[in-house]
């Protein structure tokens, strides 16, 4: 089949529930556009930012795919309630158990305009509760109501999508009956990290167009088939896309043992539960959800063991494979599961990266030391390929410490840049420049100013990139 025809029927990897919401990248050839230049080469286009007011009042889309999940948030102040679509969401630290949220709080375009009552709402009632319905009727209703009602009613947007709610275990935000998997949470409080800085003096705080906050999970529901193995959640963590133009092979040292510590795995054909996923160890069971309290405080969280320390349960995340320079000029390497876009204008990316020492899996990274030291790092953007994940497999388990051909040994080529590698496999990158970073606990969050952007020439409507923001549901196939 050619280009086209796979990105238009996807690999077996995505459920046929998930079609009606799979978004193609680019719309339209990127050469149509004067925004865009192709370089001498012709191997990338390239896009320089911060764009112009004028031009993002005009169109505020995104310039250039990120892959990013989607969730539906609901908040109360106790008075009035709130429903938001949300792009991005993340988990952005460990201990304690953090997601962020990114929202718009300044007029850029019809698209991107101030959520001021959910973001209201939100600060005074100080809980949201983050949850997923499966693709279908539902979805559409909750969807359908969050676009067709203005931010100034959003306290109107639950009774008009017409489904059931119902209070959370931990606080009163709404959940949406068919909601399958909800995370509950509150704005988190001023504390120390766990070498005693203080952090989350604000739980928020503004980047550019958007204000990012930063909420504690006190709960998790999972509905109750599935965390009892009869029911999986099914998700694609990559995008899909055929690469037309193959790099130029390299000359690669003998890859050598890989590291002797805890190896993580990657496999972006996600399924939860799994035989190599953890069980959802639940508390209790309420209206139908097996729930699963976490402590509230970060100490009483703590697993040394690497399996136990990992999420208790599924949350969507993709991968920016973020790219420094060492000051010797060796190219390095991160496989990111926690970054996400947080600001519209200017354009920002922020990797979260441990800094604590907790166990072989929670630990500092030498990508730390170096983003801290050049103020500079690279996004590459993988897909679905599986070269592309034995590298991510690879470089996500070897430190350049002890490997200084580490991305050579992952089966990446590297092209030159001021900030970062570029990932040549890559069919897109980001030159990201650090404007700050926020510690979270055992993470801290980079914010990097997107200033370049380059997207293989062999990306186009002929041959997009094929994403799903939402994960299926499906009966175990194993049961």
């Amino acid at each position: 089949m050619n280009a086209r025809t796979d990105a238009l029927h996807p690999p077996a990897g995505l459920l046929e529930q998930l079609q009606p919401y799979r978004h193609l990248w680019p719309p339209a050839p990127l050469g149509s556009d004067s925004a865009w230049r192709i370089d001498t080469a012709g191997e990338y286009y390239h896009r320089e930012l911060p764009e112009r007011k004028e031009d993002i009042a005009l169109d505020s889309r995104w310039p250039a795919f990120f892959p990013a999940p989607i969730c539906i948030v609901t908040t109360t102040d106790g008075k009035r309630s709130a429903m938001e679509r949300e792009v991005g969401a993340s988990i952005v630290n460990r201990f304690p158990y953090v997601v962020a949220l990114s929202i718009c709080r300044q007029s850029l375009s019809s698209r991107h305009h101030p959520r001021a009552t959910f973001m209201d709402i939100l600060e005074q009632g100080g809980v949201a509760s983050l949850q997923f319905l499966a693709p279908g009727k539902d979805l559409d209703d909750a969807l359908g109501a969050i676009a067709s009602s203005p931010d100034s009613l959003t306290s109107q947007r639950i009774e008009a999508c017409g489904l059931r709610a119902r209070s959370g275990v931990t606080n009163n935000a709404p959940i949406l009956a068919p909601a399958y998997l909800v995370y509950e949470a509150k704005l988190v409080r001023p504390q120390k990290d766990f070498e005693g800085r203080r952090i989350y003096d604000s739980p928020w705080v503004d980047v550019g167009s958007h204000r990012i906050y930063f909420l504690e999970i006190n709960a998790i529901q999972l509905q109750h088939d599935i965390a009892t193995g009869r029911g999986q959640i099914r998700w694609r963590a990559l995008p899909a896309w055929s690469a037309l133009n193959n790099t130029a092979p390299v000359d690669r040292p003998v890859r050598g043992e890989a590291d002797a510590r805890y190896q993580k795995g990657y496999n972006p054909e996600y399924s939860f539960p799994a035989a190599d996923t953890i069980a959802f160890e639940f508390d209790e069971l309420a209206d139908g959800m097996a729930v699963k309290h976490l402590p509230p405080l970060p100490e009483d969280q703590i697993e040394v063991d690497n399996d136990r320390a990992r999420w208790p349960c599924f949350f969507p995340s993709s991968c920016g494979l973020i790219t420094t320079w060492a000051e010797d000029g060796t190219p390095n390497l991160m496989p990111c599961g926690s970054t996400t876009v947080v600001s519209r204008q200017p354009f920002t990316i922020a990797p979260c990266v441990s800094y604590a020492s907790i166990n072989e899996r929670y630990a500092a990274r030498k990508s730390l030391e170096l983003i801290r030291k050049s103020g500079r790092f690279g996004c590459s953007v993988p897909y679905i390929s599986s070269s592309v994940v034995d590298g991510i497999k690879y470089a996500g388990n070897n430190s350049l410490a002890n490997d200084q051909h580490k991305v050579n040994n992952s089966g990446f080529t590297i092209g030159p840049s001021d900030y970062g590698p570029v990932i040549r496999e890559a069919p897109i990158h980001f030159d990201c420049e650090v404007t700050g970073e926020i510690l979270l606990g055992t993470h801290v969050m980079f914010l990097g100013e997107a200033k370049r952007i380059r997207v293989r020439a062999d990306v186009s409507p002929d041959n997009p990139l094929e994403w799903c923001p939402w994960a299926g549901v499906t009966a175990n196939p194993l049961v």
